[in-house]
């Protein structure tokens, strides 16, 4: 009753929102936005920009981030940008553009303003904003816990077949591999429903979560930049984001009127699976007040060849995205909306003689998200923001012999309400989440009920600062946080194997206490202790039946309680001209850890199946990771990164399926037109596991990559080309958190050619 009258209490919110704010935005005269930290004033301003690099020359195609306020463009031809309409108040923009150091310039905004970004030329890759790691939008360097994001130049150098692939060589990140289609992140040694996939902060809304052999419905083709944040996050995102969150962001829906026409062009071709995969975003003006933004891409790609010249017999791969969004900028009010839709069709590896080879899954997700942002005549809530998302998505798994064995369906809705809140130097948010989910799986090889999940939470957050003045922002600042989240699944009488509905609810409260501490220039240590939580899944729950991805007979267990999670993390990070470094150290107590228990084996159909009843138990994980980068001279760039993570239950026995301890270095020549570069990375041999057929050990193994890439300014377009080299000795290497290891390896050599245009 109290999740229902919530769902109410939420939509008639949003409706009475939008009402109380459509005659102001209608009879506005100039595009306005809201700030975050002062009252509003009756008159709004603009800030006019000019982006140039030390010399003065201007600089086209640059990316300005007002991320308390989550807007986002970009500079023209001429260097030039505009943000209209803006309240009196103080702003903080991140500027950023391949080849250049972020710039962040801070605007005391009482009158129209005109102000000049220079930009200083480095090859090294430097932090700018994740929006991710917290609700304001705090600068990356301030965060407390460990985050990094990636684009422009880095993001081509890394750009996979999957997100997963895409992240795999980040400090602390690996992936769950089922072949290059069905991938998820791993990170610091959690996976599956512990990682929490967002596309522009909303969930992704798709089955990647739920089993190895579920692929993430998101194409990294389609990033324009891609943030994660390492260790729990639930304090922002409740349920599911225990071990930390992964964010596509690829600004759909537009927030700024924008000054110029922009298009976003990007293909790639590949060789270790063969194919490629084109896309183009465009983004223009409509009106004065409004924006329209759309894209499309397309991807095909053939089986898999791994190191030594095997193939993965049908492994091929074929997906297509689109997208539509619409913005609009009023005086009060701001809002937008997209329509987004993907659909893929993939097949999985499978071992010799496996009588499951030739399965594929194919299906679409089709998707809605909106938000809407008002500006409120307060001074310690002066800006409202409400956000939804509707996605409905299915897939089929096919036999070989053409018969669908399995089909999913899920639908997931979310609402959210956020506040931002100035009280004296305190600066921070609160807000209230709803998550609602259908689900179900019908067929002969169904391994659930069909299930509906609903939850609520709300949060407040304050940052602090610590400084002799409301203005030092190199002071130590103090972060604070707390949450509480209520959460149920609810399962439908369906076969009699699972027997009758059933119910699991679960509550919890989420904390954070944060302290960032600057001690040098360019330097600062931060450290954080985090509580949080996750919820059983249905599979965890009602599971009855062979489920062979997993290569197991599951039977779940009704009675599991909420994991719950206490972690502290220490981090030390650098950012200087000469120097990039972020080095954390984390241990994370899950109290309640779900997990696989083989209990013997079960006859099904005259074939033998590991009987798994899944238990909860005590566990802790430790580990540490770095990453390094460091000028020699005007253009050359050494780099290091390692990362180790040991996981173990607290009765005894370690964790399934976690990554090696890694390290890696390279060494790059780059200046701002061209680079070239090589890599290489080692994993050590992964004996820490829990044995058996599925959880067996893996090999060390050192792959090398090269890669060069150019870049060209022909008028006001941006060209770019990259040509990487990955796993340049063919290694032969198994991928230790995969479900499949035993038989399926990592990808061979792999010729990667990338060309993008932007204006």
């Amino acid at each position: 009753m109290m999740l229902f009258t919530f769902r109410r209490v939420l939509r008639r919110s949003l409706v009475i929102l939008v009402a109380a704010s459509l005659p102001a935005a209608l009879s506005a005269s100039h595009p306005t936005r809201t700030p975050s930290r002062a009252p509003v004033a009756a008159t709004a301003a603009d800030i006019r920009g000019l982006v140039t690099d030390t010399l003065g020359t201007p600089l086209p195609n640059a990316t300005i981030i007002v991320a308390e306020l989550n807007l986002v463009t970009t500079s023209n031809a001429q260097g030039r940008f505009v943000l209209r309409g803006l309240a009196p108040a103080e702003y903080h923009l991140n500027v950023t553009l391949i080849g250049f150091a972020p710039a962040h310039e801070v605007v005391r905004l009482a009158a129209d303003a005109d102000i000049v970004v220079r930009m200083v030329q480095t090859p090294l890759r430097l932090s700018s904003v994740v929006i991710s790691g917290s609700p304001t939008g705090t600068e990356s360097g301030q965060l407390t816990q460990a985050a990094v994001e990636l684009s422009g130049r880095a993001l081509q150098r890394a750009l996979g077949s999957s997100v997963a692939a895409t992240l795999a060589g980040e400090a602390g990140v690996t992936q769950r591999y089922n072949g290059p289609a069905a991938s998820m992140p791993v990170i610091r040694g959690l996976t599956g429903d512990r990682i929490l996939v967002l596309q522009d902060g909303e969930r992704a809304g798709d089955l990647a979560a739920s089993a190895s052999d579920h692929g993430v419905s998101v194409d990294p083709l389609t990033a324009q930049r891609i943030e994660v944040v390492r260790g729990p996050a639930s304090l922002r995102y409740g349920n599911n984001a225990l071990g930390g969150v992964v964010n596509v962001v690829t600004n759909d829906i537009p927030t700024v009127v924008p000054s110029h026409l922009e298009v976003r062009a990007l293909s790639q071709l590949e060789s270790a699976t063969p194919g490629g995969v084109a896309g183009v975003g465009v983004t223009s003006a409509l009106g004065s007040r409004g924006a329209l933004a759309a894209r499309a891409s397309t991807r095909s790609l053939g089986d898999l060849r791994t190191g030594g010249g095997s193939l993965l017999d049908g492994t091929d791969s074929k997906a297509s995205s689109a997208m539509l969004g619409a913005g609009y900028v009023g005086e009060r009010v701001t809002a937008g909306a997209a329509l987004k839709w993907y659909d893929f069709e993939y097949g999985l590896p499978s071992e010799a003689g496996d009588p499951e080879a030739g399965v594929r899954l194919a299906g679409a997700r089709l998707g809605a998200s909106g938000r809407a942002a008002l500006q409120l005549q307060s001074t310690w809530l002066p800006y409202l923001r409400a956000e939804f998302s509707a996605q409905d998505y299915s897939h089929d798994e096919i036999e070989p012999d053409g018969a669908i064995g399995t089909n999913f369906q899920l639908r997931t809705q979310t609402a959210s309400v956020q506040g931002n809140t100035q009280f004296g130097r305190a600066r921070g948010a609160i807000g209230v989440q709803g998550l609602f989910r259908q689900y179900a799986a019908t067929g002969e090889e169904a391994l659930t009920p069909a299930a509906n999940s609903e939850g609520l939470g709300a949060f407040v957050y304050q940052e602090l600062g610590l400084g002799a003045s409301a203005d030092d922002e190199h002071a130590a600042q103090l972060q604070l946080g707390a949450r509480w989240d209520t959460y149920r699944v609810a399962s439908k009488l369906g076969e009699p194997k699972f027997g009758p509905a059933q119910s699991n609810t679960v509550s919890s409260a989420s904390g954070s206490v944060g302290l960032s501490l600057p001690f040098a220039d360019g330097f600062s240590v931060s450290g954080s202790v985090a509580r949080a939580f996750r919820a059983p899944t249905v599979e965890e729950l009602y599971s009855n039946g062979i489920h062979a991805a997993a290569g197991s007979y599951d039977v779940g267990n009704a009675a599991l309680g909420a994991e719950q999670s206490v972690g502290a993390e220490l981090i030390v990070r650098a950012q200087r001209r000469a120097l990039s470094a972020q080095v954390s150290a984390y241990v994370n107590r899950v109290d309640n850890f779900i997990t696989p228990s083989i209990v013997g084996d079960t006859l099904v159909g005259g074939e033998t199946w590991p009987l798994n009843r899944f238990a909860q138990a005590d566990a802790q994980l430790t580990g540490a990771e770095a990453q390094v980068e460091t000028r020699i001279g005007a253009s050359l760039v050494a780099s290091a990164m390692a990362d180790v993570v040991r996981g173990e239950f607290t009765s005894g026995g370690v964790l399934p399926f976690l990554p090696p301890a890694r390290i890696g270095a390279g060494l790059r020549w780059e200046r701002r037109d061209r680079f070239l570069g090589g890599e290489f990375r080692h994993g050590f041999a992964q004996n820490r596991v829990t044995g058996g057929t599925v959880d067996v050990a893996t090999d060390a193994y050192t792959v090398v990559n090269l890669s060069a890439g150019q870049q060209w300014l022909l008028g006001s377009v941006l060209h770019q080309l990259t040509l990487r080299a990955d796993n340049i000795g063919d290694a032969r290497y198994f991928e230790a958190s995969s479900r499949i290891k035993r038989f399926a390896a990592n990808p061979g050599r792999n010729i990667s050619l990338v060309y993008s245009v932007m204006f």
